[in-house]
């Protein structure tokens, strides 16, 4: 699923392969001849992806670069902590845990300059997985035994042209963007790839399922396209 909306306009008078055009207001438009199948659609669109997210940023505000700096922001499933870090004598990783209201990191005090702001950085992000994948598993498992499906592994990538996927043996994979997102967000990504192992494609009776879970759904793929930019992990 890429990263954004795209509309697919259908023509008897268009003789060769797909077009697209991004606008300002109505966003990403695919126009292709009647003729082509839906799965050359989404391919061509992944294909392109680089290309959208670029001209899609441009009306997006990009957020400013993290300089891990104690009292500082960080989202986590849509809610910002202030980051408190703490100075530790014992060489080693860095440690991250979260309270209810702080993002403590445990940084060694012989860190410093860039080796100090890389040891944060990473080990923000080992927390952020570890942890992510976690919450997402949890969800998998509730929205798959609701659904009535099995899925053989989870995984969380970086990847940028797709919020999640379906593998046809029923690997999921969902980007790790996602951990960033409220938690509303991550429920109709995880809902839309556990829907892909009852339908593979993007069927009426596939949005039907997913609408039954997320009756929201469109609000929420409007949010990601809108917001995709705040999520940088």
């Amino acid at each position: 699923m890429p990263p954004f909306e795209y509309k697919v306009i259908r023509s008897k008078r268009i003789a060769s392969g797909a077009t697209i055009s991004v606008h300002p207001e109505r966003g990403v438009t695919v126009r292709a001849p009647f003729w082509l199948p839906a799965f050359a659609i989404k391919k061509f669109v992944e294909e392109k992806s680089d290309w959208i997210m670029k001209h899609l940023s441009v009306r997006s505000p990009r957020p400013e670069e993290k300089k891990y700096e104690h009292g500082e922001k960080h989202l986590f499933f849509g809610r910002e902590y202030p980051l408190n870090i703490i100075e530790s004598d014992t060489p080693g990783r860095t440690r991250v845990e979260i309270n209810e209201e702080i993002l403590t990191a445990s940084v060694y005090k012989g860190y410093v300059g860039p080796k100090r702001i890389t040891e944060l950085k990473d080990g923000m992000l080992r927390w952020y997985l570890e942890t992510g994948i976690l919450v997402i598993t949890e969800k998998v498992n509730y929205y798959s035994e609701q659904i009535g499906v099995d899925y053989s592994r989870i995984d969380i990538k970086k990847v940028s042209s797709i919020w999640g996927s379906c593998s046809p043996d029923n690997k999921l994979c969902f980007n790790r963007k996602l951990i960033m997102a409220p938690h509303e967000i991550v429920n109709y990504v995880v809902i839309h790839e556990v829907c892909h192992m009852v339908h593979r494609n993007h069927s009426s009776h596939f949005w039907g399922l997913v609408a039954k879970f997320d009756p929201r759904y469109k609000e929420h793929r409007r949010w990601l396209h809108r917001n995709h930019l705040l999520l940088s992990i």
